[in-house]
């Protein structure tokens, strides 16, 4: 998909899933038009039959199993439609969610905290709803009142030709420019609307965080006050969009009864011999009383495109900050690296984007072989510096790889070649097989089950009744502490990277499970380099060089 989100391309994103909803919704606005107007000739025709003593031989049966058939797809066809609108709507949403992803993916990782507060998450739910619901509100009740509009033009040509010139001006009135008048008069109101519902939501919502505060510094009242003016902002705006929304309304209204005069006129003529009003020699009297109430049917069909704007408008808005969420075009790939060898640290300092807190600057050699443990008071900055040193947090300072200055920030190729076990690793909802395929997607079932016992997991989950298959909850919710921090080192060490960074891996594991670790880590998954941070003494860490921050 593009990187610019438009209503165009989401409406091709998926035109198979769109196709068989409009061809089931056309059949179904066609089928209800078809309905009122074979009905109206029927009944009609019938009583016309009556009254001039030919009911006996009148065929009641063909049109009368027409008006059924009409009827079951009217009926038909508009269940048919939800159905699969609703795989559409689906298949439109699991588009959109990609798509935003791919979007913070992209992002420079020091912006990703803004991206992550919980009233913007709500946002984005809110503007993705208002999104897909543009195909069903907005597109398709416009092409069915087109394509019934052309159907009645049909039936308008057999009884009078001269009836399509009316009909012309009324589709147009009713198709663009009352839509298009109501737009001009509340769009502004749905876009404001729009804004102030999000910071109405996260006025109520921070107000129960800060009841107490306001209420002991006396600044309830004020805060009341304000969101009073909200409430009345969002009230005048909701009266605006509902009063555009009753004109037009009133307006479509307004176009069909002139249209059905401007037609009632041209296919009469008054009789001079007679006194009377009445209809042409050429024209049929039931065929008019179908015409009539088939202009009934589409002033049905019609009538919600003089609210489609408000629709229109959500989409503009939600499609409008969905686009913000575009990565800076500043940011530019970094070079391919070749096997690191060797790491030079110099006045190297890690700090958090939000805080700018984090280690005081340190200079630090590391040679393939080494093996580091980076020790300290709480607090120092021991989690920053080596999350800097993994790439994932800023840093000032000068880093050299293989002699040659490099930037490790949201690097990929540096990335790629090392290993990083954070404080609070993350466990997704899938099983455990699924977790671990992660480090490595290619890895057998043996791989899975000797990763599993080098951190002293094999035994637990041979213990669960569907083994590796056993499903995680959200974030690992299920697990122990430890247990989910040995499940992330698992993952890291199928990886097989030759810098391993772990950050505190040994917290809240007994001594038998810190041994048989650290056994593993210098056996069979040692890394080429490997830095530890932890406050638990281990034999990895009394053989490896210490560094205290």
């Amino acid at each position: 998909m593009s990187k610019k989100l438009s209503l165009k391309r989401l409406l091709l994103a998926n035109p198979w899933y769109f196709a068989i909803p409009i061809v089931l919704g056309v059949i179904s606005s066609l089928a209800g038009v078809a309905l009122l107007g074979i009905s109206g000739w029927f009944i009609s025709a019938t009583g016309l039959a009556t009254a001039m003593g030919v009911g006996l031989a009148f065929n009641y049966l063909t049109p009368g199993a027409i008006v059924r058939l009409m009827a079951i797809l009217r009926t038909a066809g508009r269940y048919g439609e939800q159905v699969t609108a609703h795989n559409h709507l689906l298949s439109l949403l699991r588009t959109l969610r990609l798509w935003v992803w791919d979007q913070r993916v992209a992002q420079n990782p020091a912006n990703l905290h803004q991206q992550s507060r919980g009233d913007l998450l709500q946002r984005l739910v809110s503007d993705l709803d208002q999104i897909i619901r543009w195909p069903l509100v907005v597109f398709l009740p416009w092409l069915y009142a087109l394509l019934s509009y052309g159907a009645v033009s049909l039936l308008a040509y057999i009884i009078l030709p001269t009836l399509l010139w009316p009909l012309s001006i009324a589709a147009l009135l009713h198709l663009l420019l009352v839509p298009y008048v109501c737009g001009q008069f509340a769009s502004h109101a749905v876009h404001v609307g729009q804004i102030l519902g999000v910071h109405r939501r996260s006025r109520f919502i921070s107000v129960f965080s800060a009841l107490i505060t306001l209420t002991i510094r006396g600044h309830w009242q004020t805060y009341a006050q304000r969101l009073k003016q909200l409430d009345e902002r969002q009230r005048q705006t909701e009266i605006r969009i509902q009063n555009a929304i009753s004109l037009g309304r009133l307006g479509c209204y307004g176009v069909t009864i002139a249209l059905l005069a401007v037609s009632l006129f041209m296919v009469g003529e008054y009789q001079a011999d007679t006194g009377r009003w009445g209809l042409l020699a050429d024209v049929q009297g039931t065929w008019v009383v179908g015409f009539t109430l088939s202009l009934l049917a589409v002033n049905e069909l019609v009538l919600p495109l003089a609210q489609s704007f408000v629709a229109q408008g959500q989409s503009q808005v939600g499609l409008r900050r969905l686009n913000q969420l575009q990565p800076d075009p500043s940011i530019q790939d970094k070079k391919t690296i070749a096997p690191i060898q060797q790491m030079q640290f110099r006045t190297w300092r890690g700090f958090h984007a939000a805080s700018g807190m984090g280690n005081a600057p340190i200079d630090l050699d590391i040679q393939t072989g080494d093996s580091i443990w980076i020790g300290g008071a709480s607090g120092a900055g021991k989690s920053t510096l080596l999350a800097a040193m993994a790439g994932d947090c800023l840093s000032s300072g000068n880093a050299l790889i293989n002699n040659q200055t490099c930037e490790l920030y949201n690097n990929p190729s540096y990335q790629a070649q090392l290993s990083y076990l954070p404080q609070s690793p993350y466990v997704f909802q899938q099983s455990i097989e699924a977790n671990l395929r992660l480090g490595n997607p290619n890895a057998t079932t043996e791989s899975l089950w000797s990763v599993l016992d080098a951190v002293s997991l094999g035994d637990w989950a041979r213990a669960l009744p569907n083994g590796l298959n056993t499903l995680l909850s959200s974030q690992g919710r299920n697990l122990s502490g430890g247990q989910r921090k040995r499940l992330a080192l698992a993952r890291l060490l199928l990886r097989q990277a030759p810098i391993l960074l772990l950050d505190e891996p040994f917290d809240g594991l007994d001594t038998h499970t810190i041994e048989k670790i650290c056994e593993s880590l210098q056996g069979p998954y040692k890394p080429n380099m490997l830095l530890l941070v932890s406050h638990v003494s281990s034999p990895l860490g009394n053989q490896s060089r210490k560094i205290t921050l």
